[in-house]
């Protein structure tokens, strides 16, 4: 064997060294990469739940044209079974339906008797699904959809697996009425979107949702983001909404805050970082 011969028999494989760089390069390559996902990961639900808001806001657009109101739809609605019209709800009832609305099983139970007070979170889901999320039926009568007949709506396709009645969130809520889970669900993060109305019809800004303790966001000095329209708002990532609801476009909300991660239909960014 020739000297040339031995030198390239001796540099068969790699030395330690060499492979130490190798494995030193692949785990920097996998870490560069695994950081990548874990950021798109990251996201997904955030964009998902812009998406979301965008929706469900020009579903309920779809609902005032539908049933011609000129005022955001209320976030506090009473739903009298026996005497829909009795109530404080009755004038907002009326212009859905007309002045002849009847006795109505809002709650799909097959029973006729019960009075149901829906918070801001129902009322969204009520109003965009329709009784049995299945949408009103074009009765001046009964706005109990028919099977075989055409309805008006309903106006958003919800995904059933996020789709629960209150009372599965908070035992104490004052009706089982459906409320859509936001895409941040987990086991442990379970909060619907919130909806506010600005609408002076038995509710304007001061009724809250005591089930999921939320509140609409103002700037701290009593001036309401959308104050002409209404709010579409996110718990986010840590499932908690903001304290107090005090935000401005300039500014955002606080780090300190639980609602800096919050989404809203007023902003196009998490309302920790401002109005973009």
């Amino acid at each position: 064997m020739t000297r040339r011969d031995s030198r390239r028999t001796s540099r068969v494989g790699f030395t330690m060294v060499e492979l130490m760089v190798v494995v030193v390069i692949i785990a920097v390559l996998v870490s560069l990469v695994a950081s990548a996902v874990m950021k798109v990961v990251g996201t997904v639900p955030q964009v998902e739940t812009s998406t979301d808001i965008a929706q469900l806001a020009t579903a309920l657009e779809a609902f005032k044209s539908d049933f011609e109101l000129t005022d955001p739809p209320p976030s506090v609605l009473i739903l009298n079974e026996s005497a829909p019209l009795s109530t404080a709800s009755g004038p907002f009832l009326q212009k859905m339906f007309g002045k002849n609305l009847g006795a109505t099983d809002w709650n799909g139970d097959g029973t006729i008797g019960g009075t149901w007070t829906l918070e801001g979170e129902q009322c969204l889901v009520f109003y965009l699904g329709g009784i049995g999320n299945r949408g009103f039926s074009f009765s001046k009568i009964s706005p109990t959809p028919v099977t075989g007949q055409k309805t008006r709506g309903p106006y958003f396709t919800f995904k059933t697996s996020r789709l629960v009645p209150l009372t599965a969130i908070n035992p104490s809520a004052p009706s089982a009425f459906l409320v859509y889970i936001d895409a941040w669900q987990t086991k442990n993060n379970s909060k619907p979107y919130a909806y506010f109305s600005s609408s002076g019809i038995n509710n304007a800004y001061g009724a809250h949702c005591p089930s999921i303790t939320a509140s609409p966001y103002n700037d701290g000095a009593g001036h309401f983001a959308n104050s002409n329209t209404y709010q579409i708002v996110s718990a986010g990532k840590d499932g908690n909404f903001a304290t107090n609801g005090v935000w401005a476009p300039s500014g955002g909300t606080a780090k300190t805050n639980p609602g800096y991660d919050d989404q809203a239909n007023f902003s196009s960014t998490v309302l920790g970082v401002g109005q973009n």
